[in-house]
């Protein structure tokens, strides 16, 4: 019992020393040459930064010699959020960015969509075309780069879409630039003969739209400006032998009137969307008053197809 009490008495007069050197404010129990530094009152934490709205912008860039227009789509928080998808979109012959922009409804992907403007209302390698085909891939990529050095985007999810004219071109970037972009959807495209001269055999997703009905771009194929397009099974069969496809699904009816076609065993994934009765339009855009599909149609399956959302508003 001695002994247990001396080694208490001890330790309580060793902790009552040290306490009454700290009521002391002259006397410091730090080692010699090392400085003290006060704690903040509050955690010294980066405030989170908030949301920016969903916003549109109307750009210009000079690329292949040539000044260009285009129009950003941003989802909120496009400069606070990191790896998000980007959507270019390409508009018919005679029409423009922001008619494709309207007809589509696009800017409600939860992606960064660029609508840009083909030069004199045209895309190459389209007879009518007034630049080259060189020319127009130039633009694309130097909107990506812009876009790139401005926004934090996951390089493996850059789509291209397109209607009729801007189908074709979409085709074409997909066929040009394959290491670049991962997937295309074509709308009532028009698939001059050029479009897939020299086409990668990287595979590619690919989704295609088209109505039985259209008269300007014929399902079975046709001529128009003194060159041939190729109908829809043409271009399906030459996506199929890229992708490396074994067989077609059964065709399955999505909508009445509305037939999805799919391919299996592929490297990338091929579908293709049969209209019937359906006009050269985009379907279930602003622009299409035929009632063969229902409002968002064609987006609505993009999107889906692409594995991209709709954005929230914030």
């Amino acid at each position: 019992m001695g002994k247990a009490l001396t080694v208490t008495t001890t330790v309580f007069s060793f902790v009552m020393l040290a306490l009454t050197g700290c009521s002391h404010g002259d006397t410091e129990l730090t080692e010699p040459g090392v400085t003290t530094r006060a704690l903040p009152a509050v955690d010294d934490v980066r405030e989170v930064e908030p949301w920016g709205p969903a916003g549109i912008d109307h750009r210009s860039i000079t690329a292949g010699g040539l000044k260009r227009n285009y129009i950003v789509s941003m989802p909120a928080g496009a400069r606070q959020r990191d790896r998000l998808p980007v959507i270019f979109v390409f508009h018919g012959y005679k029409e423009d960015a922001e008619k494709i922009r309207k007809n589509s409804g696009l800017d409600a992907a939860d992606a960064i969509v660029a609508y840009l403007d083909g030069k004199d209302s045209a895309w190459a390698p389209a007879p009518y075309a007034s630049t080259s085909g060189q020319q127009d891939l130039a633009f694309v990529d130097a909107v990506l780069a812009e876009l790139e050095g401005e926004f934090s985007i996951d390089r493996s999810r850059v789509f291209a879409a397109g209607f009729s004219n801007g189908g074709g071109f979409a085709a074409f970037v997909g066929c040009q630039r394959p290491q670049a972009f991962t997937g295309i959807a074509t709308v009532a495209g028009a698939y001059y003969q050029r479009v897939s001269a020299g086409c990668s055999q990287i595979p590619m997703m690919h989704v295609d739209f088209h109505g039985t009905a259209d008269k300007v771009i014929a399902y079975n194929g046709g001529q128009r400006h003194a060159t041939a397009y190729d109908s829809v099974e043409e271009m399906l069969n030459e996506s199929a032998s890229r992708n490396h496809c074994d067989a077609r699904h059964e065709d399955i009816e999505v909508a009445p009137g509305v037939i999805r076609e799919a391919w299996t065993g592929c490297d990338a994934e091929l579908a293709h969307y049969r209209i019937e009765n359906g006009p050269h339009v985009w379907p279930g855009g602003a622009g299409d008053s035929s009632g063969t599909v229902p409002k968002g149609f064609a987006t609505d399956a993009m999107l889906k197809f692409f594995r991209l959302g709709r954005a929230t508003q914030q």
